[in-house]
């Protein structure tokens, strides 16, 4: 997990007040969204460095009247080029932007759209972006060369070879405005960062088996981070565990209401933030609390 200490050196125009107000979140995001290794901390941070000026800018300075009518953004209706202008860490721009991400966090953006300035929302958007654009899976890839393929004005495409790193700019930006800027962050945030992986907190999850608890035999856990609406074995194993630990909870493979219910108990029985998102810590306590049973 980033520290203030490695924040502060890899964003050195930030305030402390300013890092001490948004670090909880950034942390928060980072663990939610699996941005947990070392290239992919490196690489987000990077980003969110630049595209906010050191956490300064949550909200494009711009009007937004530039992004009038421009329906690759989905800016179909009149007024949407200002009420949908760039927001947050990561610049989430257009309405259909807004309309996409909305749903997947649980909140109304179309609506509300100011909200994906706040630190409670902006950091939650930037991470699920970076999920959403495969990002992860590019900052895996370090100094490997990727294609990139790019649209010339005439509609027709070409494909070049860049560092991992141009692609994720590319993704997120649609070129590479401001690589260079962006390169020293990362190169910056992979000299601060600690390389030992084992210090990330998905490190501490055991891989997943759907072996039966039994005999003294604890199982393992899965490392996705799983919320209301999520669905599959990973949502069933949850089910299961938490139902064996003595929690009210249908095993159906859907996190519904009831599911989230059962979350939420058993992470404040757990001295943990009730919010009702399984990701690395749950998992982690879910795997002591099964250890401690099976040994009683």
């Amino acid at each position: 997990m980033i520290s203030d200490d490695e924040l502060k050196k890899i964003m050195p125009n930030c305030p402390s007040a300013r890092r001490a107000e948004y670090l909880p979140f950034i942390q928060q995001a980072m663990q939610e969204f699996e941005i947990t290794t070392h290239l992919r901390k490196a690489a987000f941070l990077a980003q969110l460095a630049h595209e906010s000026g050191e956490l300064k800018f949550m909200e494009e300075l711009a009007s937004g009247a530039a992004y009038e009518g421009r329906t690759d953004l989905g800016n179909t209706q009149k007024g949407d080029g200002k009420r949908y202008k760039g927001r947050g860490p990561i610049q989430l721009t257009g309405r259909a932007n807004y309309q996409k991400f909305g749903p997947k966090l649980g909140l109304d953006l179309v609506n509300n759209p100011t909200i994906a300035a706040t630190k409670e929302v902006g950091f939650r958007i930037a991470g699920l972006f970076w999920v959403d654009r495969g990002l992860n899976a590019l900052a895996d890839k370090g100094s490997q060369i990727v294609s990139v393929t790019r649209t010339r004005k005439n509609r027709t495409t070409f494909v070049e070879q860049h560092p991992a790193f141009d692609a994720i700019t590319f993704r997120i930006n649609g070129g590479f405005n401001g690589q260079e800027d962006r390169i020293k962050y990362y190169e910056r945030a992979k000299n601060v960062l600690s390389k030992d992986e084992a210090s990330d907190d998905t490190a501490a999850v055991p891989v997943a088996t759907d072996a039966p608890a039994s005999g003294g035999q604890v199982t393992a856990f899965p490392n996705s981070v799983l919320r209301e609406g999520s669905k599959g074995p990973d949502v069933e194993l949850l089910q299961r565990r938490l139902s064996e630990l003595g929690f009210s909870v249908g095993i159906d493979g859907n996190f519904g209401p009831g599911t989230a219910k059962a979350v939420i108990a058993f992470q404040q029985a757990n001295g943990l933030k009730g919010d009702g998102v399984v990701g690395p810590n749950t998992w982690s306590a879910l795997a002591t609390a099964q250890q401690s049973a099976a040994g009683s």
